[in-house]
């Protein structure tokens, strides 16, 4: 049977290590990036740190359910082998729920940016228009032009980012 056969569960083991190397290298090169603009990050709050250390558990958890299943290790280590197995599995699926409580939290954090920027923005207009009473006719249309551009600008990107343009 194909779901029995080790050499499926090695290549997943293969490639999950990898694909995890790869994400604490990239974790660990954004918090050195952060750390020389003067910022500090934690790495709990790193999603590819946390995702490339869950990659690296479940690598470990199938080598793990590979030596359990074809008696790789003695028998004399099973005493130790599953119970090392029923933990590992148990970090895994708490390193899972934090990938997926951080990937919430960023986004809403990066949800929140964005209406703080659109307010700034709205603020700017409103100042924008308060030096307009200040300039003459000429000037004051121009303005009016450029701000005008720009709004019809910025509508056409927002229909293009929604695949409407």
């Amino acid at each position: 049977m194909i779901t029995n056969d080790p050499r499926i569960l090695i290549i997943f083991s293969v490639v999950f290590g990898l694909l995890g190397l790869y994400n604490i290298y990239q974790g660990l090169k954004r918090i050195r990036e952060a750390q020389a603009r003067g910022q500090t990050l934690t790495w709990y709050k790193q999603i590819n740190l946390l995702t490339g250390i869950e990659f690296g558990l479940l690598a470990l958890v199938f080598l793990t359910s590979i030596s359990i299943r074809e008696k790789i290790l003695p028998s004399s280590l099973s005493g130790i082998i599953v119970p090392f197995y029923l933990v590992v599995l148990l970090i895994t699926a708490v390193m899972a729920g934090l990938v997926i409580r951080q990937s919430f939290s960023n986004a809403r954090r990066a949800r929140g940016r964005t209406s703080v920027q659109t307010t700034q923005s709205n603020r700017a207009d409103d100042a924008s228009e308060n030096i307009d009473s200040e300039l003459n006719p000429e000037e004051r249309t121009a303005n009016l032009q450029r701000r005008r551009e720009r709004r019809r600008n910025a509508a056409a990107a927002r229909r293009r980012r929604a695949g409407k343009a």
